[in-house]
């Protein structure tokens, strides 16, 4: 597979081993974190369609994903389709292929449909689980916003309203001009017919569903149902999503492509041509691969750069791919090269669109073993690219990556960690199915609140789950402070003491380090129980400091949150990785800096 630009969309070409087919394949991505939750997915999808013949194309979208523009830019949805148009016409170009099929996704699939109708001779369109009406769609992302926003007020957290008109969920917005034209999109009141074969899958045979078939094979069109079994595995946290097998190979049954032998399976990542790139107002992006094929990211260098500034180095959250919940790396991607830093945001390996180590390894290995060398291959990269000295950045998983990366590797002169859950790997954060126990903040308000203790005597919260893992804390605050006597009378390391030995490392190395956390994110029990309440002993430290940033939750799925690690991102970099003072911060940035720096 191989990185391409085209219009301003990034993407990943798909080619057939052998000679390739008349047969290409468009695979039109799902919307916002359901893009993010079937990446891994998606992209094993587009490489069995390559190994089948098909040269494939997955891409993002305008103001998506690696592509250049903003959600915020207007008329997106009308972009999308002509990207869609654009992808078609740039894969005929690029491989020769005659015969065109479409694949989308949930609102992929819907948009397939759409562009199917303005494109004319697709031959084959494929809808997995398509929303056949765009008002539903609409209400559907409001319940979702609506439920993650319940569930943050019942934690007590307080986030601010998100901008006016605008429908979206974790951390995904649709605007005023975009919802306008979705709102009038009914697929069983097409005009045409938009493909020669048409499949659906969906959960069930539902009425909604049948009379979508009817109305294709109204127009004329061979129309199949399948169902969708896997469906509710495959649209998880990313960290948690399984490929649906089942309902792939059907697809690739239903487009008649050839079976495979094991030996035609393997997958390289080649380098881009030179001319691949996304422009935008302050810099260029370019798609880089590297150390022997084995890592795929995203370069980002402003137009002047900035002298003697470090580069960035963005690492994955979680299962996320390169771009972040919210797609938070890219933005501040874009934010640095404005103020002429340069970034790389890449895909440890397992991720993303890196190269795989092992189909088994889970993503406790991942982290656990291997994520911190991975890191450390994007720091010698940056190295080599002209860049000696990096900073960290990090998202809860991605944050204990910095952390460590930052211990081990000569060239990082900063860490900036955000909600970092643990100092030591202990693999709480990644398993399937794993009970959520919030920050010891939650619980203690909570006790005060009769409708809480109503929800734990009727079963609703698991409350041997919570005991468990409160009572764990517990242990840790004693174990904790027991360690800090038996090492001072007896000089023996203890566990808690190799927790403090990490702040030490890095104090020692002068890594400027900054630990940032959410006002209840429980990463602050990890804190509190080897540094004291808001890491407060961290105090007699100069280059390491913890920080309670205001408005924030955990996968800064929020707007507000966005905007505020942002801002103490850029004073952290001027501050104390720069030393610039304030009065040399850029007149757009002093906004930021008060809002930041408001209790």
């Amino acid at each position: 597979m191989t990185p391409v630009t085209f219009d301003g969309c990034f993407g990943w070409l798909h080619r057939p081993a052998g000679t390739q087919a008349g047969m290409g394949v468009v695979l039109c991505n799902p919307f916002g974190y359901e893009a993010l939750c079937t990446y891994h997915g998606w992209r094993e999808f587009a490489e069995a369609l390559a190994a089948r013949g098909m040269p494939t194309l997955r891409f993002d979208y305008p103001g998506t994903g690696d592509s250049s523009g903003n959600e915020e830019d207007p008329q997106r949805l009308r972009a999308w389709l002509d990207s869609i148009k654009g992808a078609a016409a740039w894969l005929r170009a690029e491989t020769g292929v005659t015969r065109l099929s479409l694949c989308g996704l949930r609102l992929g699939a819907t948009l397939a449909a759409l562009a199917a109708d303005e494109l004319g001779g697709v031959e084959n369109l494929v809808l997995l689980m398509p929303p056949s009406s765009g008002k539903s769609y609409i209400r559907e992302l409001e319940i979702q916003h609506q439920s993650w926003l319940s569930a943050q007020h019942a934690l007590g957290l307080s986030l601010d309203a998100e901008a006016a008109e605008t429908i979206g969920a974790h951390g995904f917005r649709l605007y005023p001009d975009s919802l306008e034209m979705l709102a009038k999109v009914d697929l069983e009141r097409g005009a045409q017919c938009p493909a020669q074969r048409v499949l659906l899958q969906d959960l069930n045979e539902s009425a909604r569903l049948k009379r979508l078939a009817a109305h294709y094979q109204a127009q004329g069109a061979e129309t199949d149902l399948q169902i969708f079994s896997e469906f509710s595995r495959f649209l998880l946290d990313p960290s948690y999503s399984e490929p649906p097998a089942q309902a792939f190979e059907s697809v690739l049954e239903w487009l008649g492509a050839q079976a495979v032998t094991a030996t035609g399976t393997a997958v390289e990542i080649l380098g881009s041509a030179a001319t691949a790139r996304i422009e935008f107002a302050h810099g260029r992006e370019t798609p880089v691969v590297f150390d022997g094929g084995r890592y795929a990211g995203v370069f980002c260098q402003p137009s002047r750069a900035l002298e003697g500034a470090p580069a960035v180095l963005f690492v994955n959250t979680g299962g996320v791919h390169r771009i972040g919940d919210g797609r938070f790396a890219v933005l501040m991607a874009r934010h640095l090269a404005a103020q002429g830093i340069a970034s790389l945001r890449m895909d440890i390996r397992g991720l993303g669109d890196s190269l795989r180590r092992d189909d088994g390894l889970t993503l406790d290995r991942v982290y656990a073993q291997y994520a911190v060398s991975d890191a450390s291959s994007g720091v010698d990269w940056l190295a080599a690219a002209g860049h000696p000295k990096t900073v960290m950045f990090g998202v809860c998983t991605g944050a204990y990556v910095c952390i460590h990366t930052a211990l081990t590797h000569p060239g990082v002169v900063g860490c900036a960690a955000v909600n970092l859950p643990l100092f030591v790997w202990g693999g709480a954060r990644t398993r399937p199915g794993a009970q959520h126990v919030a920050s010891s903040v939650v619980y203690r308000r909570s006790m005060r609140n009769p409708r809480k203790w109503l929800r734990l005597l009727t079963g609703q919260a698991n409350g041997r789950a919570i005991a468990t893992e409160l009572a764990r804390r517990l242990w840790a605050r004693i174990a904790a402070r027991a360690s800090t006597a038996l090492e001072r009378l007896f000089g023996q390391s203890t566990p808690g003491g190799a927790v403090r030995r990490i702040a030490l490392e890095l104090e020692r190395k002068g890594v400027q380090t900054a630990l940032m956390y959410g006002p209840l994110d429980e990463g602050l029990d990890e804190l509190e129980i080897h540094f004291g309440p808001n890491g407060s002993q961290l105090g007699k430290l100069r280059n390491v400091t913890a920080n309670v940033v205001g408005k924030v939750d955990h996968a800064l799925f929020s707007h507000a949150a966005r905007d505020a690690v942002m801002a103490q991102f850029d004073l952290f970099l001027r501050d104390r990785v720069l030393g610039a003072r304030r009065e040399v911060v850029t007149p757009n940035l002093r906004l930021r800096v008060a809002q930041a720096r408001q209790p």
